[in-house]
């Protein structure tokens, strides 16, 4: 997540947002609470824990920003925007994940390599989910959803438009080939920023995987199962 703080006297506000994608939503702003006027300069920047250094602000810090006097909210939401392109991804609870299949809410199929070729420039498709190596991908640390150890889910010709096939090719460490997992479900692609797509809405075996931009369909809706 992003949290913003900023305070100027007897006024405070507090801004999050999910760090991977989307703007920022204002949770208070309004005069400081009871104890925190006048304010109380730090002798440091304190980062992952309350101002208060109490155990209770205690938490994982990544990395900051610092902007001068107090910001503007757009000034924040440029700072977000930055934050989401660089797609940050957490280093345990999720990443890696190995041997999952990639499952449609939408169809309740698997994301598959058709007939199990490992050729170049296979476009991926819906199919009923099976044990089969075809169906299991690894998300790895850097992002890559990975099959057959050295194939990797591609956006067509480094594609960022509507309809840009996903396919596999040789795994080559380009951000044509990073996907963020998202929590709401989506997965988007690092370069474009575009949902992975069950093409037409289409839940049918065969339903090629296309890229198009994000709008909260349920065929853009993913699921990573073990």
């Amino acid at each position: 997540m992003t949290a913003i703080v900023k305070g100027e006297p007897n006024h405070w506000a507090i801004r999050s947002g999910n760090a991977q994608s989307g703007g920022l939503t204002t949770v208070f702003d309004g005069p400081r609470p009871a104890g925190y006027h006048p304010m109380k300069k730090e002798g440091a920047i304190l980062l992952g824990i309350g101002g208060d250094n109490s155990v209770s602000g205690a938490g994982t810090f990544y990395e900051g920003v610092l902007t001068s006097g107090y910001p503007s909210n757009a000034t924040e939401e440029a700072v977000q925007a930055n934050i989401a392109a660089a797609g940050y991804a957490p280093p345990g609870g999720g990443t890696p994940r190995q041997n999952v299949q990639v499952v449609g809410s939408q169809s309740n199929r698997c994301v598959e390599v058709p007939n199990g070729s490992t050729a170049n420039g296979l476009q991926v498709q819906l199919a009923d989910c099976q044990s089969v190596d075809r169906q299991r991908w690894t998300y790895t640390s850097d992002r890559r959803l990975q099959i057959y150890g050295s194939k990797c889910l591609d956006a067509n010709g480094q594609g960022t438009g509507n309809g840009t096939q996903v396919i596999i090719w040789d795994c080559n460490g380009q951000a044509n080939q990073q996907w963020n997992v998202n929590s709401n479900g989506t997965i988007t692609g690092v370069q474009s920023g575009l949902c992975l797509d069950a093409d037409g809405a289409g839940t049918a075996t065969g339903t090629k995987i296309i890229l198009w931009s994000c709008h909260g369909g349920v065929n853009q809706r993913w699921g990573l199962r073990g």
